[in-house]
């Protein structure tokens, strides 16, 4: 018997998209979560997820950034900026104005 037969793993099913990869996020990198142009909650990333596409994931304890969900969410970098995907802001009061407002 080899440790794929005793895991079963040939009965899961691999999900395209899945993270293949992750390593340790640096301290003060936080996901943001914001409204009425305030900031409501700070989860600390405690890894970066790598998905099988190439696209960085920051991943908190409650489990990786659902992104999409919460339209109002960024990440905040221990230097200072933010970011989210394709897009940058130089500190979290321009994060959170941008985003709140949906001015570029």
């Amino acid at each position: 018997m080899n440790s794929r037969d005793a895991s079963n793993a040939d009965d899961i099913e691999m999900t395209r998209g899945g993270i293949i990869a992750t390593h340790p996020a640096q301290a003060g990198t936080f996901i943001v979560y914001a409204s009425d142009l305030e900031v409501l909650e700070r989860d600390p990333v405690i890894l970066w997820g790598v998905e099988e596409h190439g696209r960085a994931v920051p991943i908190t304890m409650n489990g990786p950034w659902d992104d999409i969900a919460d339209a109002h969410s960024f990440v905040l970098h221990p230097t200072g900026d933010c970011s989210r995907y394709e897009r940058n802001w130089a500190n979290l009061d321009q994060a959170v104005a941008d985003l709140l407002t949906g001015e570029p």
